[in-house]
């Protein structure tokens, strides 16, 4: 019996030395975890800058697609005023064109008539030199009259002679009278032509300095439409050149923000192996524990008291809601827009400073400022299943702590990254993520 005793504290005492190594080396790892959670913080406060820089810029993106879109519809209505406005010039165009086409034709013709009417006008004066001679004659013969001619005929032929003489006297001065009449009527008549074609040019003239008055309007309204155009056409340029800078300096936040998310799967696999480490050592510390308690007692050992992991007797982490906003699974990541394997799901719908609480039994693993997880906390709850809950405001339980089924292990938030309130909530198995729906029910 004293020599069983004697085994039983020897083997108490090299486990007693085995914790506090382990103890040691915890308490190198807090510290080194400690100075990684001040780079984390720092980090994280260029995230959160990056993130409002990135909405300020999107919505000046917004903006200036929303002038851009105005301008083109500015730019397509001054484009269809300037064609009816070429067309209406066209048409004032052709119409002088015309106008100075007839004032052309009514000057040849007036030329030709100005040379009828001095024609008429050089027959009709000569005309009138004639009348006036035969009425000088007749005047200074006016004691002979018709008959005494008549009378002096000397035989009947000579008296034939005579009449016939006389006959074509009369003739020939009523000839000369209507002659007379007929130029004086022509040049009555070319007056009046060349007085009504004197109208029509004038008429002419002015309608071409109307024509000449509208067209230099309508040149002037294209040359201010044309001003106009190429200021809106500036206008919109630069709208496009401030739109291609704003679309680049989004392309490297992208970039950085692809760059962060691979950072975040880094992460991921780091939490893995760190889970993985951590529940290997809480087992093997259990096993030597239960050891211990067989040899000390001499009874056999019994289970942790945990429900299996795949049970549905957990309890659903937020209280609050039940409201999934993200399944476990492949979705296109909200910030980066890549398609990614999402590890967990989002629990959101009013829950910000609400409690997310234990699934079940467990011992917390984990409860820091993890990166691109925000405030978070691992709890190992024994054969391999571990759960994790982040983005909260602030975590309400240390490294080391057991708690219950129900028990709060965080205030619900949004720090890390995350696009609004929300808890992030993973169940892994040996530290690898797993569909949390088969553990968990609403």
């Amino acid at each position: 019996m004293k020599k069983r005793c004697t085994s039983i504290l020897a083997f108490i005492l090299i486990l007693l030395i085995t914790t506090t190594t382990y103890a040691s080396n915890l308490n190198d790892a807090k510290k080194d975890l400690s100075n990684v959670n001040g780079d984390i913080k720092e980090t994280k406060q260029e995230i959160d800058d990056l993130k409002g820089q990135q909405n300020k810029v999107r919505e000046q993106l917004e903006v200036i697609e929303e002038n851009l879109r105005l301008k083109e519809q500015e730019l397509s209505s001054v484009e269809k005023q300037l064609s009816r406005c070429q067309t209406e010039l066209d048409e004032v165009i052709n119409k002088l064109q015309e106008t100075e086409d007839e004032l052309t034709a009514i000057q040849e013709s007036l030329e030709i008539l100005k040379l009828q009417l001095e024609e008429a006008i050089n027959q009709a004066n000569e005309q009138e030199k004639l009348n006036a001679e035969r009425l000088r004659s007749m005047y200074m013969n006016s004691s002979t009259s018709y008959l005494e001619i008549i009378f002096e005929a000397k035989s009947f032929n000579d008296l034939i002679d005579r009449i016939n003489m006389i006959k074509q006297m009369i003739s020939y001065d009523q000839q000369m009278f209507d002659s007379m009449q007929l130029h004086r009527d022509k040049v009555g008549e070319r007056k009046q032509a060349c007085e009504g074609e004197e109208q029509k040019i004038l008429e002419c003239k002015k309608d071409i300095e109307e024509n000449k008055v509208i067209l230099e309007q309508k040149h002037q309204e294209i040359e201010n439409t044309k001003k106009r155009i190429t200021r809106q056409k500036n206008e919109i340029q630069d709208s496009q050149n401030e739109k291609e800078s704003l679309l680049n300096q989004l392309s490297e936040e992208e970039i950085q923000a692809r760059e962060e998310l691979e950072q975040q799967e880094k992460e991921s696999k780091e939490l893995e192996k760190l889970i993985r480490e951590i529940q290997k050592k809480r087992a093997a510390e259990e096993a030597a524990r239960k050891a211990a308690e067989k040899a000390k007692n001499n009874n056999s050992s019994r289970g942790n008291g945990n429900k299996s992991a795949n049970s549905k007797g957990n309890t659903w982490p937020v209280p609050s809601s039940t409201h999934i906003s993200s399944s476990f699974g492949y979705r296109t990541h909200p910030i980066t827009r890549q398609w990614k394997l999402h590890k967990g799901i989002d629990i959101s719908g009013g829950v910000s400073s609400k409690p997310a609480v234990a699934m079940k039994d467990g011992v917390v693993i984990l409860s820091q400022y993890f990166g691109s997880y925000g405030n978070c906390v691992i709890i190992d709850h024994g054969d391999g299943i571990s759960t994790l809950y982040a983005h909260g405001w602030s975590t309400t339980v240390s490294v080391g702590k057991e708690v219950k089924q129900g028990d709060t292990v965080l205030k619900i938030g949004s720090t890390g990254s995350s696009t609004g309130p929300h808890l992030h909530f993973e169940v892994r198995k040996n530290g690898v993520p797993v569909n949390p729906l088969d553990y968990v029910s609403r």
